[in-house]
């Protein structure tokens, strides 16, 4: 690994390179900014937040829309010796106080455009507790509350929990299981992360990459901003993009040769036929993240993109967060695989304490410089997720011979069916790989004779279903038959105009079990025709 920088001061500073840089459109117009600009702007607004009399290693959440101006407020954060917390555009405004107050935040910075202006000024003036300024993202100007005299600083406030001297970000975990959880990365982690991401990849300075999405995602962070800092590429901006096509249209117009997506679009792109090959000829390496995706989904698409090297990843922020990836060579050959670890990274299985063979099923552990430092302000999580053999996914899964790693689910999500641990996610996949299907879920439903039986909801493509719901529900049925053992087959099978996901866009499973059950009477029959509303 090369050699790790004295700071992020210092890898900012060595990498504002005035020949690579930024694309974005503003106002429908094109542009582009070089880094050594966005560096000198970063330098500007650092100084303007050193003049709020901050205190040492303050924390800043950043809730701001995917731009230039969001890249400078992380920027400045840490040139201002804060802690920057870079939250989803896609929170909500009613999430966001209890997410400063759980990390004792001193500043937040945001974007205006992300509140009505009919809540405007007093929504924002609303968060501005003791000890905490706002400021705005775009300009860098201060929201100053009628109570405080900014001249003298903030109020004096202590903290419940000081983070560990060298965290340098904090990220918000999706609380798809639970509450969100502060994930506290150092610049050791982060760093070796790149290094990884980039030995992997074999990204260089003549590569560029399009990014789409929140840099609320370590991934984008780590996976693509500062790795192409690191590799010395081009970035071009397309946030914001609500279609599939849309992403193809960007790829068109900016030319990458490297894209990180989730399963999600892929899906949709792989059962649509209004995009060629020739749209994406500039992409040479096209990963997927967030979730698992139907292998067969992947050959599909790597059949009608033969000159990208298309590569199935696994990680999580906690190991900051890139942890394996699989070669598109070996993607016929290892079907469902997540892959080999990354360099620098090491993978084994455990159960009950002990280390499994190959071909044994436990959970993932993983060890390396990319490990967490821990939760923030949560000791006892912290302890449950670092052990001595290493950090604790509560994925489930097995190893090959070659140390490819095969997921067969989550440890949270799975339930008991007549004796069998089933995964939800087993399910899923199934679904997902039928034509019709735009989107799926699975949940256990308590059952006196089994335990648990399994129940699906699924989303239909728009206008790709031919026939009407029972229709559907009597074929996904027979095609969930075919496909899966017995114990894995859905007792019950629902259409639903959306599936509740959280600001992160992973299912969110708590709402999906709890409107299930909402489905039945007290001995577990169908009392009610089940409807989601999605957000």
């Amino acid at each position: 690994m090369s050699t790790i920088p004295i700071s992020f001061i210092e890898w900012l500073h060595d990498t504002a390179r005035a020949d690579r840089g930024m694309f974005y459109d503003l106002d429908g117009v094109r542009r582009y900014m070089g880094f050594d600009e966005l560096y000198r702007d970063a330098l500007l607004m650092a100084e303007r937040l050193r003049s709020l009399k901050l205190p040492p290693r303050f924390i800043a959440p950043i809730w701001m829309t995917p731009s230039p101006s969001c890249f400078r407020a992380i920027m400045a954060v840490t040139l201002a010796d804060g802690i920057p917390a870079p939250l989803h555009a896609a929170s909500t405004f009613a999430e966001i106080p209890a997410m400063l107050d759980g990390l004792e935040a001193e500043l937040f910075l945001y974007s205006p455009s992300l509140l009505p202006v009919s809540r405007q000024p007093e929504g924002w003036a609303s968060l501005a507790g003791l000890g905490r300024l706002l400021v705005n993202g775009e300009t860098g100007e201060a929201l100053k509350p009628a109570t405080q005299d900014r001249a003298h600083g903030l109020p004096e406030r202590t903290r419940q929990y000081i983070p560990p001297h060298d965290t340098a970000f904090i990220f918000m975990s999706s609380g798809s299981t639970g509450t969100p959880k502060g994930i506290m990365l150092s610049l050791r982690n982060m760093w070796s992360n790149v290094w990884s991401i980039k030995e992997s990849l074999q990204l260089g300075g003549s590569d560029s990459v399009l990014i789409t999405k929140s840099l609320g995602y370590c991934s984008t962070v780590t996976g693509e901003w500062l790795l192409a800092l690191h590799a010395g590429m081009n970035i071009a901006l397309a946030p914001g993009l609500t279609h599939p096509l849309q992403l193809i249209a960007a790829i068109r117009e900016h030319r990458p040769t490297f894209l990180c997506t989730v399963p999600a679009v892929m899906l949709s792109l792989a059962k649509s036929v209004k995009w060629q090959a020739e749209d994406c000829r500039s992409l040479r390496k096209l990963i997927v993240v967030g979730a698992a995706m139907p292998p067969d989904m992947l050959l599909l698409i790597q059949s009608r993109l033969p000159a990208t090297d298309i590569m199935p990843c696994y990680g999580l922020t906690e190991a900051s967060p890139r942890v394996t990836y699989l070669p598109s060579r070996w993607l016929a050959a290892k079907p469902g695989s997540a892959g080999m670890a990354v360099p620098g990274v090491e993978l084994a299985i455990y159960r009950d304490g002990r280390p499994c063979p190959p071909g044994e099923t436990g959970e993932v552990i993983v060890r390396g410089d990319n490990v967490m430092l821990g939760y923030y302000n949560d000791e006892k999580r912290t302890a449950e997720a670092l052990t001595p053999f290493g950090l604790r996914t509560k994925d489930e899964g097995w190893l090959d011979e070659d140390g490819c790693l095969f997921l067969t689910g989550r440890s949270d999500y799975a339930f008991n069916v007549a004796g069998h641990l089933f995964h939800p996610e087993t399910l899923e996949n199934v679904l997902l790989s039928h034509a019709a299907v735009a989107e799926a879920a699975a949940a256990g439903m308590p059952d006196a004779a089994t335990g648990s039986r399994p129940v699906a909801l699924v989303v239909l493509e728009k206008g790709g279903s031919a026939y009407d719901d029972a229709k559907a529900v009597t074929e996904l049925l027979e095609y969930c038959r075919e496909r899966l053992p017995a114990a894995g087959r859905p007792r019950d099978l629902m259409i639903v105009p959306a599936l509740p996901r959280t600001k992160t866009g992973k299912l969110d499973r708590r709402a999906i079990q709890a409107k299930v059950e909402e489905g039945y009477d007290d001995c577990g029959r169908r009392e009610i025709s089940v409807a989601i509303d999605g957000h």
